[in-house]
């Protein structure tokens, strides 16, 4: 079967052939910027460290190309490293100034993003990209108020490629997690270890790898991308893949910032926006991804893929958590039947496109409805 995303077991190469549109968008040459004084100045800060393959290879080459769209108008300074303020501390930092687009996880806070949560339930997306391309086109009519009552703004939406687990002793069947404890992200990730048997203990990737390290937990739930970036890998001697989670790491963004902009450069910072996402998933969590998956084989980390019968049994023991979530949505005035059918049928209509496509789409016909606007193009 010929896969038009990118997926888990995707090679270096094959990555690269999959994302010659995505790769093409952040190449930019010293020639290509304007040498001119920017009228304005975005923020950007993060807690993961500055030699990230997310910053290295994606923020800063995109910063770059918003300088180019911009004619020069944006320019960036950017924060790594938890610099300008605490990673869970994004919402403030927005509010009061202190920074101008930083991370918004809902899966660090379920109880501040509850309709987000849907975007984590097991089996929904076959890829990363697509799932961030969902995310973004059901936004505006499903996630947008949890984000915008805390008086920010939507800057990108951002899903991870499929979790796995990383331990130092092999995890093979349901029986293997039992009662441990498991770091991951808070929500629905917890509610799947919890109904696997484990402990599940919510945290940050920066805070798993400390709870790791210092054998507080059992296993790690984490991309690849990530565990790499953090160096997760090098205290983990076994990766085992059961297809079970992606979350969305979302980026807030300043009022102040967009309200500033003239509607043109509005119209020119959403569409960047748009192709910074899914640049974003593919480059970061797909082909970082498979470059991280060659590191951790060097390194001697033993790939394991659960039986058919074992992805089965586990299958079975989440089935319950979407229904919990879709109730405990519903019982907090979310339409969470028509939200799951929407993610399901926009998942399902995408399926065709390639990784290309994806990044094509958000060049040439970006969503113009995730930040409200009162212009018209």
């Amino acid at each position: 079967m010929i896969h038009r995303q990118i997926i888990g077991t995707d090679s270096v190469q094959e990555v690269l052939d999959k994302t010659i549109t995505a790769r093409q968008w952040l190449t930019v040459t010293d020639e290509q910027i304007p040498s001119v004084k920017p009228d304005f100045i975005l923020r950007v800060s993060a807690h993961i460290p500055g030699q990230s393959p997310a910053v290295q290879d994606v923020f800063e080459p995109a910063f770059r190309r918003l300088q180019v769209m911009s004619k020069g108008a944006i320019g960036v300074e950017a924060f790594w490293g938890g610099a300008l303020h605490p990673e869970r501390a994004g919402i403030e930092a927005l509010k009061t100034g202190v920074t101008d687009l930083c991370p918004v996880y809902s899966a660090w806070d379920a109880d501040l993003f509850p309709a987000a949560q849907i975007l984590s339930l097991p089996f929904i997306f076959s890829s990363a990209e697509i799932a961030t391309a969902v995310s973004e086109i059901l936004y505006r009519p499903y996630f947008s108020q949890d984000v915008e009552k805390h008086d920010i703004f939507m800057g990108r939406m951002v899903a991870t490629s499929e979790y796995n687990l990383f331990s130092r002793v092999p995890i093979r069947t349901l029986s293997d997690l039992a009662d441990q404890k498991i770091a991951c992200s808070n929500g629905v990730e917890s509610d799947i270890f919890r109904a696997l048997g484990a402990i599940p203990i919510g945290c940050s990737t920066p805070e798993a790898k400390k709870q790791f390290e210092s054998n507080q937990v059992f296993a790690v739930s984490i991309s690849d991308s990530a565990a790499q970036t953090v160096g997760l890998y090098k205290f983990a001697k076994f990766r085992t893949s059961a297809n079970l989670v992606r979350v969305n790491l979302e980026y807030g963004l300043s009022k102040t910032f967009w309200n500033q902009l003239p509607p043109h450069l509005q119209t020119i910072f959403n569409q960047w926006l748009r192709s910074l996402a899914q640049a974003g998933a593919q480059i970061f969590y797909g082909l970082a991804g498979a470059k991280a998956c060659s590191i951790f084989k060097e390194a001697g980390i033993e790939f394991i893929s659960l039986t058919a019968e074992e992805q089965q049994n586990w299958r079975n023991r989440v089935k319950p958590v979407e229904e919990q979530l879709l109730h405990h949505l519903e019982s907090k005035g979310y339409p969470a039947k028509n939200m799951m059918a929407d993610v399901l049928s926009s998942s399902k209509e995408l399926q065709t496109w390639s990784a290309n496509d994806l990044m094509q789409a958000t060049i040439m016909q970006p969503l113009t409805n995730i930040i409200p606007t009162n212009y018209s193009k």
